[in-house]
């Protein structure tokens, strides 16, 4: 559309929510507008994609290469975009799933060759690739908490005690961060399934995420009749099966494993 949405049609939704009638470029009344709001969503381009394309650089092979146009013109057909693209944040980098919230791309403003640095909403971005009716999306929560370690006979032999937590308290930029959606999708005859997903950020620390999403997940199925979903999706790897009581027969899956398969899911396209 180029810069048509934003000059002309976006403008004019603008102009229609905040008043009925115009004049010379100015409302003639303020009280006949329209209590409104809209969102418009920017899909990646050809240009966003290549812009956002990094090349491993590596001496050895670049000297290679140069020597022979036949293993040039091979290497490039084959190997480049799948091995040294490998990471590129256009092709979905998954070590960057670590913050759901600093998700970058270089985007091409409309009608030049000039990019900027613009965040990219994976939360919602997941919603759409698997179909998600949200019902509720809960504010972000952060947590600073206290650890100890506690012996545990249980343990194997190499690891003679586990982590604990000795308090928790939240706090507005605490390192552990959770956001809960709700939702449904259809699924097979005719069968709505039920659906929870869990965004968290990440630290270096995988034993402490794992157990501050356990003492998370806790405090959310504080009621049994209300913790009736079928499918359970978390970013990073996590111990959320173990939580499974008797009765309860929901399955757990990693987002970033089914954000790839659905992003590059080609058929019936």
């Amino acid at each position: 559309m180029g810069d048509y949405f934003d000059s002309v049609l976006k403008p004019r939704l603008q102009k229609a929510v905040y008043s009925e009638n115009w004049k010379n470029g100015k409302p003639v009344d303020r009280h006949t507008g329209i209590s409104h709001c809209f969102k418009y969503l920017r899909l990646e381009s050809y240009e966003d994609c290549l812009n956002n394309l990094e090349f491993k650089q590596e001496e050895t092979r670049t000297k290679a290469l140069a020597k022979s146009k036949e293993l040039r013109e091979e290497y490039m057909l084959h190997y480049m975009l799948e091995t040294e693209t490998r990471g590129s944040q256009s092709l979905l980098n998954i070590d960057s799933f670590v913050d759901p919230t600093a998700y970058q791309l270089k985007v091409k403003k409309p009608g030049t060759d000039e990019y900027e640095v613009r965040n990219v909403d994976l939360i919602e971005t997941f919603n759409y690739l698997i179909g998600l009716r949200v019902q509720h999306m809960d504010a972000p929560q952060s947590f600073t908490a206290e650890f100890y370690r506690e012996p545990d006979p249980e343990l194997p032999d190499d690891k003679h005690t586990r982590l604990k937590m000795a308090s928790r308290k939240q706090t507005p930029d605490g390192p552990w961060w959770f956001r809960k959606i709700e939702g449904w999708v259809p699924g097979d005859n005719g069968k709505n399934e039920k659906i929870l997903i869990v965004w968290r950020k990440l630290t270096d620390d995988q034993e402490k995420d794992n157990l501050m999403l356990d003492e998370w997940f806790k405090t959310i199925r504080v009621n049994p009749r209300d913790f009736e979903y079928d499918t359970i999706y978390v970013n990073g790897s996590n111990n959320l099966p173990n939580l499974r009581q008797e009765g309860e027969n929901w399955k757990v899956r990693l987002i970033e494993k089914d954000f790839m398969k659905r992003m590059w899911d080609v058929e019936d396209v």
